[in-house]
């Protein structure tokens, strides 16, 4: 048996023991209730607020495209998800009865020409969500739910749309979807100015019981959406819509690989149409395989533009009073440079010729020795001027910036093609930016497609402002002067003789090849940059055919496809005739 004093002890011990576990349980239950409520606080406060709240967002209406007379050429439109969700045994049987789903069956193939019997297969726990159809109208909508079928429900969505198809369609781009499947904006206008057009989603929370369901009385936040902003452009849909039909049938003609067209107001810089063959509707911009077909050339297509460049030598050479306006050139027919060569178009050889000869034939000998004596870093400073080189911002996504090298890398023979447009590159844009110069009395605007960006609370107006003065009144007068007569001396403008004072200048410029030195033999750009008349032009316009196969020179592709697109806009422009 135990004794008194060893049973106080064991008692003792047991005592101190239950004590001890107590208070270790005390401790564990304080620790956690520490690492609970204040280490982790904000973690199991959100999940507290996830079960206790539902949320929705709500898409924002993105902003409205309208050309510069008010047509839409891009806008939201709602569609509806036509559903089927069933989630218990009596919905189940009441969704498959004759009068419900033969019916339902029925107006779903009048009005969509879907089939759906493949629902009488499926089990119940199948039908807890099936997307049925996307896109339905409203019209259709309101059809089907007007029969109050058990079991079907629609679920509203956005579409953007293009009311107008291919029209513009490079100028505007699309909204497409990103790798996360969200809407994005993808070239021109809806992939530069997305930012602007998407607007801000909204947020709705809704206080919900514990089995899910929301409580009338439960708390209610909002954050509110706003919608994006609309842009106007420019351009004018009567217009853009003639000059679209006639390239297209300019680039068939010709059997050009594509064509590219600027009108553009060269006081203001203002484009008033910019169009590409081939072109795209962007309702259904999923459908197009190759991804160019997206480009807008007129802005992206980067290329050595060729005799378009003389015009502008001149107008260098003669503001740095390096030559003056009775200057005559040798044309002996070439011209060495280092170790290359510089012929004329077939072996030409035209003598002593001046500026207005040099013009007239397009000749690439007297070309280069005028820009050599201009030198590489003058010539460079000026391209720079020009808006060669470098993105002029039109507002558009895919424009690019071209090429020109750094003057530091010009040699003599650099030096001496680049005078009539080799070895540095330019988009269409770009050149038709450089070429306004002359036609804007020397004063270069900055180009823009965008008039106004405008929403209910704001509205910004976009001004014409100069870009660079680039060259006296004098000397650009002079030069378009020169344009003119040169222009009117050639056969292909017989006709406008007395009608119509154009001046301009083709270019029809080898293609460099990709894999090597030197050019393509049998592939050519043409161009054509015309204004008119030339004393006070209402318009400048560059046309642009890549790789014409019916014929190689510009006189005889760019120059009629030009005389074409005029034609059916001049009078729309209120373009003067002579002597007006």
């Amino acid at each position: 048996m135990l004794n008194q004093k060893s049973i106080h002890t064991s008692l003792r011990y047991f005592v101190i023991f239950v004590y001890l576990v107590v208070l270790g349980i005390f401790f564990v239950l304080v620790l956690a209730l520490y690492r609970w409520q204040i280490v982790y606080f904000d973690k199991f406060n959100t999940l507290a607020k996830t079960q206790i709240y539902q949320q929705n967002s709500v898409i924002s209406k993105r902003g409205t495209v309208y050309t510069a007379d008010g047509m839409v050429l891009a806008a939201d439109q709602p569609t509806w998800d036509l559903i089927v969700s069933i989630s218990n045994k009596q919905d189940y049987k009441r969704f498959f009865e004759p009068s419900n789903f033969t019916k339902f069956k029925k107006i779903v193939k009048e009005i969509l020409n879907k089939d759906i019997s493949y629902l009488q297969d499926k089990s119940l726990d199948k039908l807890a969500y099936i997307v049925i159809a996307e896109g339905l109208t409203k019209a259709d909508m309101l059809k089907i739910k007007g029969e109050n079928f058990v079991g079907v429900y629609f679920k509203q969505n956005i579409k953007r749309i293009y009311p107008n198809g291919t029209l513009a369609s490079h100028v505007i781009g699309f909204v497409g979807r990103n790798v996360k499947g969200e809407p994005i904006g993808l070239y021109g206008v809806e992939g530069f100015f997305w930012g602007d057009l998407k607007g801000k989603a909204g947020i709705i929370k809704r206080e919900k019981s514990i089995n899910g369901q929301t409580l009338a009385v439960g708390q209610y936040k909002q954050a509110l959406l706003r919608e994006g902003k609309n842009i106007m452009l420019t351009i004018r849909s009567g217009l853009q819509a003639k000059v679209e039909q006639v390239l297209a049938k300019q680039v068939k003609k010709f059997k050009a690989k594509s064509g590219s067209v600027i009108i553009m107001n060269p006081h203001t810089g203002e484009i008033i149409a910019m169009a590409n063959y081939p072109t795209y509707d962007p309702n259904i911009y999923w459908k197009y395989k190759d991804l160019r077909i997206f480009k807008n050339l007129a802005v992206s297509s980067v290329y050595e533009y060729g005799s378009v460049q003389k015009p502008l030598t001149l107008a260098m050479a003669l503001q740095e009073k390096i030559i003056d306006k009775k200057y005559k050139c040798n044309d002996t027919g070439s011209l060495k440079v280092l170790d290359k060569v510089v012929y004329n178009w077939a072996y030409a050889k035209y003598g002593w010729i001046d500026l207005l000869g040099i013009l007239e034939h397009s000749d690439n000998v007297c070309a280069a020795k005028v820009g050599l004596k201009i030198g590489a870093k003058t010539m460079y400073s000026y391209f720079k001027k020009l808006g060669i080189g470098h993105l002029l911002n039109i507002g558009l996504q895919d424009e690019e910036t071209g090429y020109l090298k750094d003057c530091r890398l010009w040699n003599k023979a650099d030096v001496a093609v680049a005078s009539f447009g080799q070895m540095v590159s330019a988009t269409p844009l770009q050149v038709l930016s450089a070429l306004s110069t002359i036609a804007n009395h020397g004063i270069r605007m900055q180009p823009f497609i965008v008039k106004k960006i405008f929403s209910s609370e704001e509205e910004i107006d976009f001004k014409p402002y100069v870009a660079e003065k680039v060259f006296s009144r004098e000397v650009a007068d002079h030069i378009a002067f020169l344009m003119f007569k040169a222009t009117m001396k050639q056969r292909e403008w017989r006709r406008y003789r007395g009608v119509y004072e154009v001046a301009g200048k083709t270019g029809t410029a080898q293609i460099p090849k990709k894999d090597g030195i030197g050019y393509e033999e049998d592939k050519v750009n043409t161009t054509f940059v015309g204004f008119v008349p030339y004393k006070e032009p209402a318009i400048i316009m560059l046309v642009r055919l890549e790789e014409p196969q019916k014929y190689q020179l510009a006189s005889k592709t760019a120059v009629p496809a030009w005389q074409a697109i005029f034609d059916v806009v001049k009078d729309e422009l209120g373009v003067p005739q002579a002597g007006n």
